[in-house]
């Protein structure tokens, strides 16, 4: 994508939206929550290895990436939601006024 003020106000936007709406969800699915515990178990295996400072590094640095990555996936996933959902709207001629509640 691109790399300008609205763009990075409005990413910024949708990523709090975001929160607000997949929180609750994460909270109360089981599936997450499964996965999040094997997650903590698995850096506690982690910090218990003998690593040198050059191996702990390297592999910091593919985690990073790799949250860096998820973090980003799960942003467009996000608005290709909302893109799809207006989309739909439109598909059926459903007026979008009105469809949500104010929160």
């Amino acid at each position: 994508m691109t790399s300008n003020s609205f763009y990075d106000t409005f990413k910024t936007s949708l990523e709090a939206m975001k929160e607000n709406s997949v929180l609750p969800l994460l909270t109360t699915d089981k599936d997450y929550q499964n996965y999040t515990n094997q997650e903590s178990m698995a850096e506690a295996q982690y910090m218990q290895l003998d690593l040198s400072a050059k191996q702990k590094e390297i592999v910091e640095q593919l985690l990073d990436a790799r949250d860096r990555q998820d973090i980003e996936y799960s942003n467009l996933s996000y608005l290709a939601g909302i893109i799809d959902y207006i989309k739909f709207l439109k598909y059926f001629n459903i007026p979008i006024d009105g469809v949500l509640e104010d929160e």
